[in-house]
């Protein structure tokens, strides 16, 4: 369990850092407002395709596998109920 908890903080803290860090620079960006909106926009298009890798990769690694044996286990017993 612990290792889906951290993937979910570590995912929660990932979309923060971005939300606090795009705030911070629009208090101190050095130029126009039009730029920064622009350079926002794309980092924040970086964040979020980052922050769905990982739940992809988290659900390939953690979920599909337990999935397949689920359903393999379920076909055998569905196997040896219908024998």
């Amino acid at each position: 369990m612990e290792h889906k908890d951290g993937t979910i903080y570590f995912i929660a803290g990932l979309l923060m850092g971005g939300l606090i860090g795009a705030g911070v620079g629009l208090i101190v960006a050095p130029e126009s407002g039009e730029k920064t909106i622009a350079k926002l926009k794309k980092e924040g298009e970086k964040v979020v395709k980052k922050s769905l890798d990982a739940v992809d990769d988290f659900q390939k690694s953690d979920v599909m596998p337990k999935v397949k044996k689920i359903a393999k286990e379920l076909q055998t017993k569905v196997e040896k109920a219908t024998k």
